[in-house]
């Protein structure tokens, strides 16, 4: 019904489709002049406005009111629209179009930098972006394929809307799982032969989702890594795993501290949105004064490692990045129930930037995404039957975090890099472990993994206790899922 409204006052509409060349020159009037050229642009919003965020299946009075004042916007402004493609390969791509004030022409230019060139697809998605809107709301239509983006000018909404509808569509759909998470391939000797490990990496904002996917860990020809994507990819039964974006947009705040990012951030073809710029041009992204959440669309070319590739043509490692207090620096699941059914946890902790007073307690986002819609349930179902059918898929539990509190043994990003590389070339030594529920490393080459042994920083007695606390814990947390396989909820 949404996007019929939009066909049925399109001809009194003023509105104009624009080529992406035109949109940098349309959106010159918010630039940021900088040195080195790259256009630079501060918003209103500064991020995703989760709690303003909601899915409507019944059209009530209220909301249609909603959506014919969206449209008076749309009759009394000047938009543009423009068109895109999700996915690279054809056969699992999806034609996305944007319509959006001219007066907001950065949010195009920002969306036509960020995926592929539409070559005739016919739009399935579409978003409906109102910036000057009087408040805020996001509202997302599922079953029209359709979100309204009222009150935003943050451009991560513009592109998750996309996103979010697009895996809806590969779960509901396409009979695949949408994931946020990275992909890349390790081409690393193991038992002296070469080989191509494809490797999901998930994670919640702050854990080193896209610290571990840009690392190259020093490798040396003949071995070396390829870069495919940051944010979203899209599984199948078959272990295949489509990637989604053209180019990535990456937080900001720790990029000066990686080399492969920050070459491209200040490389020609880069957006940077809500970072700092010096009186003389010089763009600052350590300094946070505009915003944390600093973000910038880099040109995956200008990113080493990457290839013209999106695509993970086979999935043999999973990891889910995680930061607690009171577990070891890795873990690897032992049945895809418990894989399951941590992906279902999506765990970490509260840290002192969400709430100071609540440092350290257990935080859980389905999946590691805070993009599902509805029946999250169906998620972890989902990739409980994917692991089944690919047996290859071992999946792991990272802690990036420190062991033992706020002032415990941290892990550092080094520690983590080798342990990684290490589970790539088979050389970790593995115990169960009864407290934990799954296997444990007990020898890593080059680490010493007794500096992180939480029987040694917290006592074996106290330890087993915070062990079965959390276990019920969890346990509670996945019997809020109704729909959930039994094998998976009683996995923890």
């Amino acid at each position: 019904m949404v996007e019929s409204w939009i066909k049925e006052i399109k001809g009194g509409l003023n509105l104009t489709y624009v080529e992406s060349s035109e949109l940098r020159a349309l959106a010159k009037k918010d630039e940021i002049k900088t040195k080195n050229g790259i256009p630079v642009y501060h918003t209103k919003i500064k991020s995703r406005s989760a709690a303003f965020t909601r899915n409507v299946y019944t059209i009530d009075k209220e909301t249609e009111e909603k959506i014919k004042k969206g449209m008076s916007y749309l009759q009394s402004s000047d938009f543009v629209f423009l068109d895109r493609v999700i996915g690279q390969n054809p056969n699992n791509r999806f034609g996305v179009r944007l319509y959006v004030p001219k007066d907001y022409a950065r949010l195009a230019y920002m969306f036509a930098e960020n995926f592929f060139p539409p070559e005739g697809k016919e739009p399935e998605i579409v978003t409906v972006c109102v910036p000057n809107w009087d408040g805020r709301e996001i509202l997302v239509f599922p079953n029209e394929k359709t979100t309204y983006i009222l009150g935003s000018d943050y451009y991560g909404e513009v592109k998750m809307s996309f996103l979010r509808m697009a895996m809806h569509i590969m779960r509901e759909e396409r009979n695949g799982l949408g994931l946020h998470a990275g992909s890349k391939v390790y081409r690393i000797k193991t038992g002296g032969e070469l080989k191509d490990r494809g490797v999901l990496i998930f994670g919640l904002s702050g854990t080193g989702k896209t610290t571990i996917t840009c690392a190259d860990h020093g490798l040396r020809d003949p071995e070396r890594v390829f870069i495919l994507q940051d944010d979203i990819n899209m599984l199948t039964y078959s272990g295949f795993s489509y990637g989604t974006e053209k180019n990535f947009y990456v937080k900001t705040d720790s990029i000066t501290s990686q080399p492969a990012l920050l070459e491209a951030a200040l490389s020609k073809g880069a957006i940077a949105e809500n970072v700092f710029v010096k009186d003389d041009g010089t763009i600052d992204f350590d300094n946070l004064s505009i915003s944390t959440n600093g973000r910038c669309i880099v040109q995956r070319e200008k990113v080493k490692y990457t290839t013209d590739n999106i695509d993970l043509e086979r999935v043999d490692v999973v990891f889910f990045n995680t930061r607690r207090y009171d577990i070891p620096p890795v873990g690897r699941f032992v049945s895809p129930a418990q894989a399951a059914a941590f992906l279902m946890l999506g765990e970490s902790t509260i840290t002192s930037a969400d709430d100071p007073n609540r440092v350290g307690e257990s935080k859980r986002v389905v999946a590691f995404d805070p993009f599902i819609i509805d029946n999250h349930h169906k998620n972890g179902n989902r990739f409980f039957e994917i692991l089944n059918q690919n047996p290859n898929i071992k999946v792991y539990l990272l802690n990036t975090g420190k062991i033992g509190g706020l002032e415990g043994v941290k892990i550092t990003p080094n520690i983590t890099f080798s342990i990684v590389e290490a589970i790539m070339r088979d050389e970790i030594v593995w115990e169960f472990n009864a407290d934990l529920g799954y296997d444990v490393a007990k020898d890593i080459p080059d680490v010493d993994i007794s500096v992180f042994d939480p029987y040694k920083i917290y006592g074996k007695q106290k330890f087993s206790k915070i062990m079965n606390a959390l276990r019920e814990e969890r346990k509670s947390y996945l019997s809020k899922f109704s729909g959930l396989k039994g094998e998976i909820r009683e996995a923890v």
